[in-house]
């Protein structure tokens, strides 16, 4: 009878179970589910073993075997897999699970478990386990519920390379491994378990006490309200749904692995030899997915919570049934919701239409049809035509000058067309925008030539002051406008002024006497750039994105003692690294800059050049560095570089990582933080931004100041020896507190010996003096590469030594008598680097061969683009880069091939983004704060009338026209009507 009884719970509640009582000897049902007095929680389902009692693992669990291809971790260098024969039953005493040495490729097997059940949704899940061995190597017994990488509860007992250092570290949804997520094996020895005592095996803690070197129970309360994480009953880590709404609520396995990745922030390790860890018993009770609300109702109309079992029963054994369907893998349910298509489908017409029109846009304007357009204009002749037009025009300025005494005897107004070549040059700094002074005469002249009927020919005239050309309009009006004035509203402004140019003065032509001064229209001059200059900038730009390259894909090439793929690897870091994958490349940024900043005040000793760079130096980089980092933390959200993430486990590089801000106030803050911090501290948006190169700009803005006043300061000695006496000083203090103003002191220096002292005719003319100094240079530049070289052949570290020089801030001691002492930071000033900076940089200035070399073409191409390569090609890098390396790794690619065309590819997309991006940048940076300039130093344009320059009776004289037009019109009826005249007979 108690058999049919039996079968028929069975059989209507496939959640119910038997399980026997060891204790007693008899059978006890715990078909109303499993209940816990403490936290109130209840559940259905079990599974229970004590492998103590077994001879081989039970089928509620099955042996895992894979090899990751990769791995998803900031700090994971080696990819883990599992083998079966590192599962063991050891003398039916526990479960052991292995962990072998890693491979030559990082490759480290492990062991590992899971439930064949895949339908666990909110349960308790208890197990004793043993930490891995003291002094084996860092590695991780886990217990782990995971569904994806997004509903994934963890619990890792790790013994870490220093047993000092051993923890137990509670995760969610793959949280980063910080410590403050888990508890040191020191502080949980110390601590009080709960009081209860489970059955345990021998050796396990059972006094009271915690030792995680020992066996210790562990365990995992999941509920669809919170997750708590206990070791030893004590109550570790609580995180409620209220807190985080993203709490695991899918249902999944449970794993018990043995496993090691290398992470230096949780396990560290691999283990050099075998090492194990122990499994005493799992005690698992949970609930299932697959219940019905039907049989939900069921079971608890027929239950109550004093039939169910409780959780702390010892004696417990077995586990619930289950049907087919508990081992397969939760898929959710995808419903497809008719209501939100068309939405969708208007958002995607649109945004075709908006590409379509802008890829028209961009077609229609591209800057090539624009140099095309422009180059044609410049070198065309004008016509006859436009000549017979232009003295038409000023045969008419003639005689209106001469009918309102204006006469042409006055001081000579501007150039001959013979004279233009001669006449005075417009000079543009480093930051202007070209003015087309000539376009609006041109445009003028076109147009009257070209016969336009709507826009009758203006006639040319000088203002009384005989220097401003003025427009009389056709229109009946007594208004009349500067040139100027009619192109101000344009979108690309335009200036036509001719100045009074005294007589004798280079490259004034005289008109002929009885006739009106006229202007021709001068082409603006080339760009004022030095090309050998923008050569060497833009050959150091691209040798910085190289060096991120290697830091990001193979940080062997760059980093000392970094793992190795290939021996090739170790010999290009010792050849190839010290000569151009080096932070000295870095320091002719600053020198060269400070050159473009100090020459106009030097050229003209006018303080309005300082007051121009103080305006503009500024919003010049941060409006553009501002806008192009929301946009990458805008892309980071959109899932652009959730590939980076995966690509330690196969660079071996844990260098390049991001992080999202938490809210936009976080942004704003490391903003700031950018304007105003002082070096050499680093802005904590180095650490964010994609590749951490934002450091360099608080040196280049807090430098700029140190640059301004320098200058000043400089140009007020008139005294040469003393001038370079005060040079010496300022770069040997600089460098004594390590500061990176050394190197703006000397790019200070080499524009001064240029613009002042004018040093190089004077060397080129005495070879005598020219050669040794350039020996110099050269052996400063070897010097510098030198001490790269040193620490990849010998035990003697320059960079080191020098460092330890220095004073240390905080205790004003030498830096050796600190804790500091050492190899410095990548963010402080070398000798040597300022050494190779200061070298090179007068070997461009004075070496005709090097100046050809950076004046190549390819070269001068990049120079427009090296802001936009610096911003961008992190990006380009850490998305594209790290997504196909990702791809290529999944189809089996060897590294060497797959790096290689990560690298070409990559490279590519950056020159594929320049032609568009570039212009976007220049227009946030330099176009704006030329404007904010102009708005600062020019006086505002008057306020115009609205329909400037328009009459302002040009639609109320219509309106009397037609009123008029209709008085006649009326007039004509009645004579018509009336037969006046004769009419009325017709």
């Amino acid at each position: 009878m108690s058999s049919l009884i039996l079968f028929f719970l069975v059989s209507a509640f496939p959640v119910s179970f038997v399980v026997a009582d060891v204790v007693s000897g008899g059978e006890r049902n715990c078909s109303c589910g499993f209940y816990e007095n403490v936290t109130g929680n209840f559940f259905t389902e079990s599974i229970i073993v004590y492998f103590n009692e077994s001879t081989a693992l039970t089928g509620d669990f099955i042996i895992e075997q894979y090899e990751h291809k990769y791995e998803k971790d900031w700090n994971s260098i080696y990819r883990h897999g599992a083998d079966i024969s590192n599962v063991q039953m050891n003398n039916s005493q526990y479960l052991e699970i292995l962990v072998s040495q890693p491979t030559k490729d990082h490759l480290v097997k492990g062991g590992s478990i899971r439930t064949i059940r895949r339908d666990i949704q909110y349960g308790s899940f208890r197990a004793l386990l043993q930490a891995p061995p003291r002094g084996a190597g860092g590695s991780a017994v886990s217990m782990i519920t995971q569904h994806n990488e997004t509903q994934t509860l963890e619990l890792s007992v790790m013994n870490r390379n220093s047993p000092s250092d051993a923890w137990i570290g509670t995760f969610i949804n793959n949280e980063f491994t910080s410590r403050e997520l888990g508890v040191n094996f020191s502080t949980a020895i110390n601590a009080t378990s709960a009081n209860r005592n489970y059955t345990v095996l021998q050796g396990a803690s059972s006094n009271g006490s915690i030792n995680p070197w020992e066996f210790t129970e562990y365990r995992i309360d999941w509920t669809k309200d919170y997750v708590r994480f206990y070791v030893g009953g004590n109550l570790t880590r609580s995180i409620s749904r209220k807190e985080n709404a993203g709490l695991p609520s899918v249902p999944a396995p449970l794993y018990f692995k043995h496993w090691s990745t290398g992470n230096q922030y949780s396990m560290e390790g691999p283990p050099r030899q075998q090492s194990g860890a122990k499994l005493g018993w799992a005690r698992l009770f949970f609930n299932s997915s697959l219940t019905t609300k039907e049989e939900r109702d069921s079971f608890a109309k027929d239950c109550s919570l004093s039939d169910a079992c409780s959780v702390d029963d010892v004696s417990l054994r077995g586990s619930s049934a289950y049907p087919e369907r508990a081992t397969q893998k939760w898929k959710q349910n995808k419903k497809k919701d008719l209501k939100r298509m068309p939405a969708l489908w208007v958002s995607v017409i649109c945004l075709s239409f908006s590409s379509l029109l802008l890829f028209h846009t961009f077609l229609r304007r591209a800057p090539w049809r624009h140099s095309s357009i422009s180059a044609t204009q410049k070198h065309s002749a004008p016509s006859k035509s436009d000549e017979t037009l232009f003295n038409s025009e000023a045969e008419s300025i003639k005689s209106d000058n001469s009918s309102n005494e204006r006469r042409s005897d006055g001081p000579s107004l501007g150039l001959s067309q013979d004279s233009s070549a001669n006449g005075p040059q417009w000079q543009e700094s480093e930051d202007d925008i070209p003015l087309a002074k000539d376009s609006a005469v041109n445009s003028l002249h076109a147009a009257t030539n070209q016969g336009e009927s709507s826009r009758p020919p203006s006639l040319l005239r000088f203002d009384s002051d005989a220097t401003t050309l003025r427009v009389l309009s056709p229109y009946a009006s007594d208004f009349n406008t500067t040139m100027t004035d009619l192109t101000e509203e344009k979108e690309l402004r335009t200036t036509v002024q001719v100045q009074t140019i005294l007589e004798g003065k280079e490259g004034v032509c005289t008109p002929p006497e009885g006739h009106p001064a006229v202007t021709e229209a001068i082409p603006p001059p080339a760009r004022d750039r030095i090309d050998h200059l923008a050569g060497l900038v833009a050959l150091c730009a691209i040798l910085v994105t190289v060096m991120h390259f290697g830091l990001t894909f193979v940080p062997a090439m760059v980093i000392p003692g970094a793992p190795i793929h290939y021996k090739s690897e170790y010999w290009a870091q010792k050849i190839i690294s010290p000569f151009i994958l080096n932070q000295m490349w870095l320091g002719v940024f600053f020198t060269t800059s400070t050159r473009f900043l100090v020459s106009p005040y030097l050229k003209s000793g006018d303080l309005k050049a300082i007051a121009k760079g103080a305006v503009r130096r500024c919003p010049r980089l941060m409006i553009p560095i501002t806008a192009v980092a929301l946009l990458e933390y805008f892309l980071i959200d959109c899932g652009i570089t959730s590939y980076l993430r995966y690509i330690p486990s196969l660079t071996w590089s844990t260098w390049p990582y991001v992080t999202r801000f938490p809210t936009i106030g976080h942004f704003i803050s490391e903003i700031l933080e950018l304007l105003y911090l002082i070096p050499n501290a680093v802005p904590q948006i180095t650490f964010h931004f994609c590749t951490g190169v934002l450091w360099t700009i608080a040196v280049q803005l807090q430098g700029s100041w140190l640059v301004f006043t320098g200058v000043i300061v400089v140009y007020e000695i008139k005294t040469a020896w003393k001038r370079f006496l005060y040079y010496a000083f300022c770069i040997a203090n600089h460098w004594y507190a390590e500061s990176w103003g050394s190197y703006l002191w000397f790019g200070l220096l080499l524009a001064d010996l240029d613009i002042t002292y004018h040093y190089k005719p004077w060397l080129y003319k005495r070879r005598a003096a020219y050669y040794p100094l350039m020996i110099f240079c050269w052996i400063c530049v070897a010097l510098g590469f030198a001490a790269n070289v040193l620490p990849s052949w010998t035990h003697f570290n320059f960079a080191v030594y020098e460092h330890n020089l220095h004073p240390d801030p905080s205790s004003g001691l030498p830096i050796g008598d600190t804790p500091n002492a050492g190899y410095p930071v990548y963010y402080v000033p070398r000798f040597n680097g300022l050494l190779f900076a200061a070298g090179l940089q007068a070997i461009v200035e004075l070496s005709i061969v090097i100046q050809s070399i950076l004046s190549f073409r390819i070269f001068l191409f990049l120079f427009p683009h090296i802001f936009t390569i610096y911003l961008l090609h992190g990006i380009v890098f850490w998305s594209w880069g790290s997504w196909l390396l990702i791809v290529l790794a999944e189809r089996d690619f060897s590294y060497g091939i797959s790096v290689t065309i990560v690298g070409m590819t990559s490279y590519t997309v950056i020159f594929l983004i320049l032609p568009i991006a570039t212009p976007i940048i220049e227009t946030l940076g330099k176009d704006i704060t030329a404007q904010v300039w102009r708005n600062a130093s020019e006086k505002s344009p008057p306020k115009r009338r609205t329909l400037f320059p328009f009459p302002e009776d040009l639609f109320s004289s219509r309106e009397k026209e037609g009123d008029v037009e209709a008085s006649v019109g009326a007039e004509m009826s009645t004579v018509v009507v009336t037969g006046e005249g004769g009419v009325g007979d017709v």
